[in-house]
């Protein structure tokens, strides 16, 4: 999940789909997703969500990422600071601002947080490789993938 929504990406295919769908469709949804919902990023909807306090509830708190994952990124699905951040007059301070809002409950409150980083064997070929979407399935629907990840951290789920 893009939990900094989808800002710094390092996927043209999808950069172009996202900006192609958000004229066309006009979705409230993909606005929100890339914080161009409001023309002052500290109202975005993702904004006001990361100021939302919610994960500090968890004992353990597991991001699982994939660097081959185009369409969750993988900073923003680890709820990292991106470095390109750390240079981006229009997004940058909102960036590490959503960083802080989801990490320092998490600090606060004693709870564990773990990254996990997630590499796949992809022998597809085509679009689905082409386009870095092979991932983001297998993160979410590879059933022996699923099963093996909650096997070797069955403690967490205790």
């Amino acid at each position: 999940s893009a939990h900094l929504g989808y800002v710094y990406s390092d996927n043209s295919f999808f950069d172009g789909g996202m900006w192609f769908l958000k004229k066309l469709k006009n979705s409230t949804a993909l606005h929100q997703f890339s914080l161009s919902d409001s023309k002052n990023p500290l109202t975005t909807f993702m904004f006001r969500l990361s100021e939302a306090p919610a994960l500090h509830h968890f004992r353990h708190v597991l991001l699982v990422a994939s660097p081959q994952d185009g369409y969750a990124p993988f900073h923003s699905a680890r709820m990292e600071v991106h470095a390109r951040s750390l240079k981006d007059p229009k997004h940058g301070s909102v960036h590490l601002a959503m960083v802080e809002n989801l990490l320092r409950p998490l600090q606060m409150s004693g709870t564990n947080l773990v990254r996990f980083e997630v590499h796949f064997h992809i022998q597809a070929k085509g679009l689905d490789k082409t386009i870095k979407r092979a991932a983001h399935i297998m993160l979410l629907d590879s059933l022996p993938f699923i099963q093996h990840f909650v096997s070797i951290n069955r403690g967490y789920f205790e």
